[in-house]
């Protein structure tokens, strides 16, 4: 219960979080709404970059040198809790205007909902003292990105309510310069011509693959732990609401609750901008199937080329027409890899034990994928070599193919 009132104040306390920003504050109860600031709350006041009048566009100056840049520091402290938010002033209006507008705003609501949460009876108190325990919320930054392209601020959250530890969370300020504008992920990736389900593909390597990562994976790495990256690492909002940026990466964070212990906090994976160019040439070059029967395609792996072939099935009695894909190796069917049927119902009670993938004019699209490892492919197996790949194949590659499964 603990972490889920934490979550939900951080939804209230973040306003800077680019992805998904909106859907996070349609959540805050009433209660929760913003306060004013008491007359003895401490401000470092930055001075104004800009004369009052001034008719010249600030697009139109050469821009200052965001390499510098002054530390502002709000801070709240009474008996009960303590409010300390830091961020930088660039001496550039519009990113200076954005990040003080957001972070006065945060300011005032984490005051409010610090009052809330000390006075509810369930707050928690410490052992033993019958005293209620100091509720604190502190925001710093890290070293800015400043490139001729755009200004990259990480910030790191830190809530405690009592207990071992306290809470850590993020987010980031992400300011195209070209533009005058805040970039979201979506903005980022597609102007680098890529997607989130690209991405996330590469950020699970990296958690696989990475040394930075190594001493809290098994070795050899099991499934189990490969399953939980992908879950980890699923292409949602939710799941990549913070990022930052550099000249050569991107950098994503988030909490992996089921890869690392509570301690480490938020984790950042940094994906190179190369990777990242070479995923999406690699994506150029994928297999286009298409089914002139339903009107229906899907993309194929480079990686698949000659290693299969679809036929027509009539296994499945409840489906009107099978397709099959097959394993192929010098020339020669092995064995199944993934099959595609089509039903004639749109109920999703007579698709059987299969996958739904789509209902479209009256019909269900289902599939299903080898159930067993063949035995020509397991070990003492004539062809035992390829068991990696094909386990690949079928564990990792067709669920991403489903995914890609559009009707033309």
């Amino acid at each position: 219960m603990k972490n889920i009132t934490i979550l939900a104040l951080l939804l209230l306390l973040v306003g800077c979080s680019q992805q998904g920003a909106a859907d996070q504050k349609e959540t805050v109860s009433e209660k929760e709404k913003v306060g004013t600031v008491n007359e003895d709350s401490v401000k470092e006041v930055v001075k104004e970059t800009a004369t009052k009048g001034e008719k010249e566009s600030e697009t139109e100056k050469p821009l200052p040198d965001l390499s510098q840049y002054e530390t502002v520091k709000l801070e709240k402290k009474e008996e009960s809790f303590e409010i300390e938010i830091e961020y930088p002033s660039f001496g550039y209006e519009p990113i200076d205007k954005l990040l003080a507008g957001e972070m006065q705003s945060q300011f005032e609501n984490s005051q409010e909902a610090a009052k809330e949460i000390i006075e509810d009876p369930a707050y928690e108190k410490e052992e033993g003292l019958g005293t209620k325990i100091k509720y604190s919320y502190s925001v710093s930054f890290k070293a800015p990105v400043v490139t001729d392209d755009f200004v990259s601020i990480y910030f790191d959250v830190y809530i405690y309510m009592g207990g071992v530890h306290g809470m850590e969370q993020s987010y980031a300020f992400n300011y195209d310069l070209k533009n005058n504008r805040l970039m979201n992920l979506e903005d980022v990736l597609s102007e680098k011509g890529t997607t989130l389900q690209n991405v996330s593909k590469l950020v699970a390597e990296e958690l696989i693959n990475s040394d930075l990562f190594a001493e809290y994976r098994p070795d050899p790495v099991t499934f189990t732990y490969k399953e939980d990256v992908k879950k980890e690492t699923e292409p949602t909002t939710t799941n990549y609401y913070a990022f930052s940026l550099t000249e050569d990466a991107i950098i994503l964070y988030k909490q992996f609750y089921s890869l690392f212990p509570n301690s480490e906090g938020v984790v950042g994976v940094a994906v190179s901008w190369d990777k990242i160019d070479a995923a999406t040439e690699e994506k150029k070059n994928d297999i286009v199937y298409q089914n002139d029967d339903h009107h229906f395609a899907l993309r194929l792996p480079a990686s698949w080329e000659g290693k299969y072939v679809v036929k027509e099935g009539d296994w499945n009695v409840a489906a009107e027409m099978s397709y099959d894909f097959q394993f192929m190796h010098n020339g020669k069917e092995i064995c199944n890899i993934f099959s595609i049927s089509v039903i004639n119902t749109e109920s999703a009670d007579d698709t059987g034990p299969m996958n739904l993938i789509a209902n479209h004019n009256g019909k269900s699209y289902v599939w299903n994928s080898i159930m067993e490892m063949p035995p020509e492919l397991l070990e003492g197996g004539e062809l035992q070599e390829l068991e990696e790949e094909f386990a690949r194949m079928v564990n990792e590659e067709v669920p991403e193919i489903m995914e890609t499964f559009t009707f033309e």
